[in-house]
């Protein structure tokens, strides 16, 4: 069985690669639009890896503050153009005084914070009155089996991400139960990358390290799914057959206020 835990250090100086020049990141507009309606001066993102969210807020404030748990992760966000305050730490211990934050967030984070609800705690204890948690990421267990051939063609990639991930309802009965109000869940981004036959293997998302879900596989069950699209291709061409891998995801929101 692969393990849930990922060491980030081992992939730091390559994970950018995720965040090619040429995507519109949907999710980022909706961070600086959430920013600027709360005037934020103060803002915390928890798993905050190479700090490329924070970067994009510096047009917001030059309060921003950092926390991940990787060092590798940490070193690479000191890389990025604004200056940002980092630290190392968990999502569920943030060391930081109460009643600090305008804003805190998360992006594609939360998954791996281990007790979920306890995020969400403590974030409600470091925000300011009127201030705002956002979750952001996508919600395997919405809709059924999401549109993602990385779930299709990579042995326990989706069974692993049902097991990390919080349920969308489950997160909003949290925020509710730990105080927060006017919560609500929207899709802030859509995700649809359609890859035609070859071009699948140029996707930046295929390789082994560019996100969690693959780089958590062995080196052997990573092999095995690269095979199994191979295999794929080879049939198509043999058979003159137009093959499609797609990537549609819907990316969302959850937010609440700390009245």
């Amino acid at each position: 069985m692969n393990s849930t835990k990922l060491n980030y250090d081992q992939i730091a100086s390559e994970y950018n690669q995720r965040y090619p020049a040429t995507q519109q990141w949907e999710r980022g507009q909706a961070l600086l639009e959430l920013a600027t309606g709360l005037k934020a001066k103060t803002i915390l993102e928890v798993g905050s890896g190479t700090g490329y969210w924070l970067n994009l807020l510096h047009q917001i404030t030059n309060g921003l503050y950092g926390l991940d748990y990787s060092m590798g992760m940490i070193q690479q966000a000191r890389q990025q153009p604004a200056t940002l305050n980092l630290a190392r730490g968990t999502g569920t211990q943030l060391p930081y005084q109460s009643g600090t934050f305008d804003l805190i967030y998360c992006v594609d984070a939360i998954h791996h914070f281990g007790n979920h609800r306890a995020f969400i705690q403590e974030a409600f204890r470091l925000l300011k009155p009127n201030g705002a948690l956002a979750i952001i990421g996508h919600d395997p267990h919405d809709e059924g089996l999401p549109s993602w051939y990385i779930y299709n063609y990579f042995d326990t990639v989706y069974d692993t991400d049902l097991r990390r991930y919080p349920a969308g309802t489950s997160i909003m009965k949290w925020m509710e139960q730990d105080g927060f109000t006017d919560t609500s869940a929207q899709t802030v981004e859509r995700i649809q990358n359609i890859h035609v036959g070859d071009a699948v293997l140029k996707d930046p998302f295929i390789k082994h390290n560019a996100t969690s879900q693959l780089a958590l596989l062995s080196k052997e069950t990573y092999q095995a799914g690269l095979r199994r699209i191979n295999e794929a291709l080879a049939e198509a061409k043999e058979k003159n057959e137009r093959i499609v891998f797609r990537s549609e995801i819907n990316v969302k929101m959850f937010l609440g206020y700390k009245k």
